[in-house]
């Protein structure tokens, strides 16, 4: 069979988007369920159609919340529908892991966490109020100076740094001998997050962070505060 003849051939029996997005759904709530143990039900309200609403049940009670289906969502579900190698798998499971943050805090994130390697890949965080999307980085880590933030950036020592890291969970700050790491500790691994250098004001955010992102949201500019401080006044 000529090759065009196999495309098109491939083409007419591809799923529509409306198919794709559901074994989206399913995947997450598949992956929901494994992972976290959570009883999921996601679907499309019909007054929400911009939105994809998860229903989640705790055996008391169920919660809702809506999570926008943007144009750069529907663009990944355009791709899976392409068939894209492994990104099916990749973007359910950033999205399991971020539902599953949002319901549990404290629940142990990361039992089969991979990151997305695309840059047009995008997690929306949950969020009853709506949440911001933000486009995911193919670079493992993004060292930013942010001058122009600097001056409305209040001091900040090391160890209110610590404290106000910390105060996020399984977050902690290790230090070494030229670094502030901060750490995010899960089950069966201690993740690098971000770093802030010691004898100056340069800092790496670390893709693991670069993807929470609504949190990322608050832990980032702690990190550009902290790192703007003057080492003296650290």
């Amino acid at each position: 069979m000529k090759k065009k003849q196999k495309q098109k051939l491939l083409k007419q029996f591809r799923p529509n988007f409306e198919q794709v997005r559901l074994q989206l759904f399913n995947e997450i709530v598949s992956k929901a369920k494994r992972d976290y143990n959570l009883s999921l039900d996601i679907f499309i309200d019909p007054k929400k159609k911009d939105d994809m609403t998860v229903a989640f049940n705790n055996g008391q009670q169920v919660q809702q919340f809506t999570v926008p289906m943007d144009e750069n969502f529907n663009t990944v579900v355009k791709r899976i529908q392409k068939q894209e190698k492994g990104l099916l798998d990749r973007f359910s499971t950033n999205l399991a892991d971020s539902i599953a943050s949002y319901l549990q805090p404290n629940l142990p994130q990361g039992l089969s966490s991979t990151t997305a390697a695309d840059s047009q890949e995008v997690v929306e965080e949950p969020d009853t109020k709506q949440a911001t999307p933000q486009k995911e980085t193919e670079k493992n880590n993004v060292a930013e100076v942010h001058d122009e933030k600097k001056a409305n950036h209040d001091a900040m020592t090391a160890a209110n740094f610590v404290d106000k890291i910390e105060s996020f969970p399984k977050f902690t700050v290790k230090t070494t001998s030229d670094y502030y790491e901060v750490i995010e500790k899960t089950p069966k691994e201690e993740r690098l997050l971000a770093t802030v250098a010691k004898d100056s004001d340069a800092f790496t955010i670390e893709k693991a962070l670069d993807r929470k992102y609504k949190l990322k949201t608050e832990v980032i500019p702690i990190i550009e505060a902290f790192a703007a401080t003057p080492v003296s006044d650290r």
